[in-house]
């Protein structure tokens, strides 16, 4: 289901999924202005970067705190995925909190996350690739993946759900949002990537586009399929249809600028009381 996300500018920006809010889940998507980084990653960047030239972790960190402390959290509350592409799906508590911030980060990678627990705010990043927030408000269950194409073509949201249900969350009752990321528009792939996804399952033909004699990938479509066969509605998964390599003005992103770029992060959590 395709929506307008809330763009707000105050106190940086950001978006808001309306489904999201409409299940009164504490969640949003960054942006790239309002934090305190400077130069190629100005300036709300939630990673310190790969290339010869990063961004202080003393910045990094203060950005987490100003997302967790608008939030109703504190920097402290934090649980940061440790992206490396994989298809790992961590259960964590509030004995988590912290971890990839202000304690040493997972040591291996973990792209997903779920937990039950109050307190905890899950924060996973991308420039490109899609970040996922996933949501049951009857049961308060709340989820967050990172879902690059490794990701997508391994299913990680529906991992992601699944894991959710694992800790009493149903599948009918989940509801889920889509952040900024690189869109069929832009998001031009190799020959060899349509063969890994059709070698998969021919179906995935359908997340492919042919324009001009290049192929074009449409994540969002992949991901909102996965998540369908994990049993969410179709109404339920919602998908803001924002490029981040379309709009330079307000999002940072890979395929446009390579690692001299900030990262953005998506955050979601469940409030105390």
């Amino acid at each position: 289901m395709r929506e307008a996300f809330i763009y707000k500018t105050a106190p940086f920006s950001h978006l808001i999924s309306p489904t999201l809010e409409k299940a009164s889940c504490c969640h949003l998507f960054t942006c790239k202005d309002g934090g305190v980084s400077e130069g190629y990653f100005k300036s709300f960047n939630f990673a310190a970067g790969s290339g010869e030239l990063c961004d202080s972790w003393e910045n990094v960190v203060e950005n987490h705190r100003l997302a967790a402390e608008y939030m109703g959290f504190t920097k402290e509350d934090i649980c940061r995925s440790y992206q490396t592409h994989s298809l790992e799906v961590r259960v964590v508590d509030r004995s988590y909190r912290g971890k990839g911030l202000v304690h040493p980060p997972f040591d291996c990678g973990v792209d997903g996350l779920v937990c039950k627990e109050e307190g905890v705010l899950l924060s996973v990043r991308g420039a490109d690739c899609v970040t996922v927030l996933l949501y049951d408000g009857k049961n308060r269950v709340c989820g967050a993946c990172h879902s690059g194409w490794r990701g997508t073509l391994g299913k990680i949201a529906a991992k992601t759900a699944l894991s959710m249900c694992a800790i009493g969350a149903e599948a009918e009752h989940i509801v889920a949002a889509i952040g900024p990321s690189a869109r069929s528009c832009c998001y031009n792939v190799g020959e060899e990537l349509y063969e890994s996804f059709l070698a998969q399952d021919v179906s995935n033909r359908a997340f492919f586009q042919n324009r001009d004699g290049k192929l074009y990938l449409d994540l969002q479509g992949a991901v909102v399929s996965a998540l369908e066969e994990a049993g969410l509605k179709e109404e339920n998964i919602a998908d803001g249809g924002e490029c981040s390599i379309c709009n330079e003005n307000r999002y940072f992103s890979h395929r446009r600028s390579g690692v001299l770029r900030g990262t953005m992060a998506g955050f979601i959590g469940i409030r105390e009381g």
